[in-house]
């Protein structure tokens, strides 16, 4: 693996975590709409079956996704601003920008080069360039 790649890892952790972050949230959104399902009485003539769901399984799930969000939300605060505070120490503004709006922002290649002005290939260069003078072993 090159140094490049490692890098690219790096970052690609953070948005690994991001994602998994994301997941729980919507996770989270789906359990409380269930728990509001299943607090709001069916009023129907047809017959219902004996089991229902117990609202306290449900409430201790929600509370259990809760707890994870929580942990996991202060861990991607953490990793921003470990990153944050490695792109900031980079010489070039325009490779650090680079790095931000990809790796921090999340952007497309196409939004990067229309809001740097620079063209695809020109863009690529310099992010290359950029994870180059990437300092990942920075103590902090």
């Amino acid at each position: 693996m090159t140094e490049n790649e490692k890098k690219k890892e790096y970052f690609n952790n953070y948005k690994k975590l991001c994602n998994k972050l994301k997941s729980l949230e919507d996770q989270l959104q789906s359990l409380r709409e269930t728990e509001e399902s299943a607090k709001i009485p069916s009023i129907s003539d047809m017959p219902k079956a004996h089991k229902q769901t117990d609202l306290s399984d449900i409430m201790v799930k929600i509370e259990a996704v809760y707890t994870k969000i929580v942990r996991l939300r202060a861990e991607c605060i953490k990793r921003k601003l470990e990153i944050e505070d490695r792109i900031a120490d980079m010489q070039d503004g325009v490779e650090a920008d680079i790095l931000r709006k990809r790796y921090l922002e999340f952007k497309p290649w196409e939004q990067i080069c229309i809001e740097i002005g620079y063209s695809w290939m020109q863009t690529h260069r310099l992010h290359s360039k950029a994870l180059s003078n990437f300092n990942l072993n920075k103590k902090l």
